[in-house]
């Protein structure tokens, strides 16, 4: 099955992070073209919340069992591929270990900048794995009426 934005194989792709890394969160981040799943690039990242927070856990009082944090220098080799091909980021995701699949404050807070989406048009995928398997995945939008992100539906609900 396939949403407009993203397909099975890429979800599968995914899914396969987020059970790799389990039982710390996965994160990364898939970038197209604009209007179809087709091209798709599924970029698994190096979650480095465990460093950040051996290096300063006041800042980051929070591990990788709990929190993730995509490497800045694999971001912006990301981003700067995504330019060349004329891709824009279609999905930031990550896991939630042995919790359900759903966009915390934690999540929200990091997708917005001074009340704006950090990355305009992209969804946030939520993969919920316990036990090591994955139990069930979300997908959030910016909803521009509501200033808010709201969950929304795919074909595998």
């Amino acid at each position: 099955m396939e949403d407009s934005f993203i397909s099975q194989k890429d979800l599968d792709r995914i899914f396969g992070h987020a059970q790799k890394e389990h039982p710390r969160e996965c994160c990364g981040i898939v970038t197209g073209p604009e209007k179809e799943a087709k091209g798709n690039i599924v970029y698994p990242c190096a979650n480095i919340q465990n460093r950040l927070h051996d290096e300063n856990p006041k800042e980051h009082p929070r591990d990788a069992r709990t929190a993730y944090y995509i490497d800045p220098d694999e971001l912006l080799k990301i981003l700067k591929a995504a330019k060349k091909k004329s891709h824009s980021i279609k999905a930031i995701y990550h896991s939630h270990t042995e919790n359900q699949a759903y966009f915390s404050e934690e999540d929200r807070k990091r997708a917005l900048v001074w009340g704006e989406p950090l990355y305009p048009g992209a969804r946030y995928i939520v993969v919920s794995v316990i036990g090591g398997k994955v139990e069930e995945f979300k997908i959030f939008a910016w909803d521009e009426k509501a200033g808010d992100f709201r969950q929304e539906k795919h074909l595998n609900d």
